[in-house]
């Protein structure tokens, strides 16, 4: 497994120069570390001074992790094949949500592959006292808030430059958050920040993504190349310190700049008048210099590049500039490409569906039977297999084992579970691994019946789980899908259980399961509705919610048993609409795979 690092924080916070000096430590220590940068634009500072640090930096522009979060995912598998064994995610300064919308993705993704580290969040010690001063707009400080508020740990940046003591303050916005002072310059806290682990995982934020996106369009953004010639040597340091003076008159965010040539050289500004960072070494004779220039700032794009273009002709007078793709806009509204509403994938729990039945409001609702129809049709399941004494049984995405029992108590069979959390003493059975079942870890051809219960419509690449079930299953072995199948349109009341990686996240038509299967290499050979086991479970619910209703008006609910009777009650009514109008199904199937022989 890679450890992936993803960190988080407000523009300016010290992000960049952290993850260079923590992609240092690890790659002395023997670790392949690959970078991954992150911006709303292109031409990033960030991935030009990251390249310096690291030969394997993948750039994620034109949106947030959020957004482009298929081109995370593919940056992650990519860092893989390259034999990267950390990954450190740097996201862009203006996104939060990161844990509904990037860590809980990732982790029911992919949960064997990769172990994903608690989220670290940036702090400027300065930055935080200018929000709770009061001096940043309401909405930027809101952003800033729903940033620390997703923290698992909180890195509390330049510690080598005498911060305020601003602890007391996050000890009262946070308790119980690991607080790390760093310094990217020395190295400072740095293994202090790979051991930090909260008390508890953070949990994904209740956000206002109208006051979420109106904070990020605050802010012009700009990104360009600079092309500057002269005579005369050029002073590439005494340049960029004019410069960003001149730019600190303007409401900053964050301003940088990175020389492309060697011997390099970077500056920044992270407020408005302060004093800038200056790093250049030295160059002699130097008369043309090619820049990339990166500013974020709280005023009309329009206006802001014109700005810029005066200035540092200013500063560099008499030097000739020229701008060169020079992008100006304003971030467009984050439209998320996954969100979760609950947190899963911490480092010993990596099942994001499993983490969703386990929530104390879910599991009071459903009781201790996951998917419709319970043990009942698993032996059923187990009569339309023809499972006979001796034979091995593979039940993917097992959960604790309890159909594997049944199964073994009624044919006699030998049962192996799978399961991304799956422990040795979950069950009484002869086998229990932890696996991913895009990755089945057996040999092809290792059992005469693999069953998949309420779980392939949550895997994130379903014919790549069938195809590893067809492998693994002898010439002539069967497979039982049971599942929920999404036949027409789903109420919006039901939006929270449909996009939240649950059984309804992936739901397929029964038509497309089947298609599925044999584009798996697998021949159907029964299709059945099982419908009847979804409405013997929307009964249990009904039942059980009137119970949570008497013990939440008489406080008798469990510790941790936090359930919105009138929203479930509501959810439970549309739900059955649906079913009785047989837009949601159940839907069970058995394929058999061919004689031929089988695939290692």
């Amino acid at each position: 497994m890679i450890d992936v690092h993803v960190i988080g924080g407000f523009l300016g916070a010290g992000k960049t120069t952290l993850v260079r000096a923590l992609a240092g430590l690890l790659t002395d220590r023997g670790e392949r570390v690959a970078l991954v940068t992150n911006d709303q634009g292109r031409s990033l500072v960030d991935t030009s001074l990251c390249r310096r640090s690291s030969g394997f930096v993948h750039e994620i522009a034109g949106g947030c992790f959020c957004c482009r979060y298929d081109d995370l995912e593919q940056a992650l598998l990519a860092a893989e094949r390259e034999g990267a064994t950390v990954v450190l995610a740097e996201a862009v300064g203006s996104c939060t949500d990161l844990v509904a919308t990037v860590l809980s993705p990732l982790a029911d993704h992919h949960p064997t592959r990769f172990k994903l580290a608690p989220l670290a969040v940036v702090v400027d010690p300065w930055r935080l006292q200018e929000v709770a001063e009061g001096r940043v707009h309401e909405d930027v400080a809101y952003l800033f808030a729903k940033q620390l508020e997703e923290a698992d740990v909180v890195l509390l940046s330049r510690a080598d430059l005498d911060p305020p003591d601003v602890r007391g303050q996050l000890t009262a916005l946070r308790p119980g958050v690991p607080l790390v002072s760093v310094s990217g310059v020395r190295g400072d806290g740095l293994d202090a920040w790979l051991s930090a682990r909260p008390a508890e995982p953070s949990a994904p934020l209740i956000i206002d993504y109208d006051r979420y996106a109106a904070a990020e369009a605050m802010l012009g953004w700009l990104n360009a190349r600079v092309h500057l010639s002269s005579d005369a040597p050029l002073d590439g340091e005494a340049i960029a310190r004019r410069f960003l003076e001149i730019v600190a008159e303007l409401p900053v965010a964050h301003v940088k700049l990175t020389s492309l040539e060697p011997p390099g050289g970077h500056a920044a500004l992270v407020r408005r008048h302060d004093a800038p960072s200056v790093r250049f070494e030295p160059s002699a004779g130097v008369r043309e210099a090619s820049w990339l220039v990166n500013a974020r700032v709280a005023m009309d794009p329009a206006q802001l590049a014109p700005w810029l273009e005066r200035a540092l002709a200013s500063a560099a007078a008499p030097a000739t500039v020229e701008w060169r793709e020079v992008e100006a806009f304003r971030p467009s509204r984050p439209v998320p490409r996954h969100r979760y509403t609950f947190r899963c994938g911490s480092e010993s729990d990596s099942s994001c569906c499993a983490a969703f039945y386990d929530r104390a409001d879910v599991r009071a609702l459903l009781g201790d039977s996951w998917h419709p129809g319970g043990l009942e049709l698993t032996l059923a399941v187990g009569e339309r297999l023809g499972l006979a004494s001796g034979a091995r049984v593979l039940d993917v995405a097992c959960g604790k084992g309890t159909s594997l029992l049944a199964l073994e108590a009624r044919f006699g069979v030998q049962g192996v579970g799978m399961d991304a959390r799956a422990r040795p003493t979950d069950a009484a059975t002869p086998r229990m691994v932890r696996g991913d079942a895009h990755q089945i870890p057996f040999e092809g051809g290792s059992f005469d019946a693999v069953v998949c219960e309420c779980a392939l419509s949550t895997f994130h690449d379903q014919l790549g789980a069938l195809r590893e079930m067809e492998r693994v299953l002898k010439p002539g072995g069967r497979l039982a899908v049971t599942d929920m199948s999404v036949e027409g349109t789903v109420p919006e009341t039901l939006s929270e259980w449909v996009h939240t990686g649950t059984c309804l996240s992936g739901a397929l038509t029964a038509e497309a399961y089947g298609r599925a299967l044999e584009e798996a290499g697998l021949t159907v050979l029964e299709r059945w509705d099982a419908s009847d086991a979804l409405f013997e479970l929307l009964r249990r619910i009904k039942r059980n919610l009137v119970g949570a209703a008497l013990g939440a008006a008489s406080g008798a609910l469990g510790d941790g048993v936090r359930i919105d009777v009138r929203a479930a009650r509501d959810a439970l009514r549309e739900a059955t609409r649906a079913v009785e109008a047989g837009a949601i199904r159940y839907v069970g199937i058995i394929a058999e795979k061919s004689l031929a022989p089988a695939r290692p």
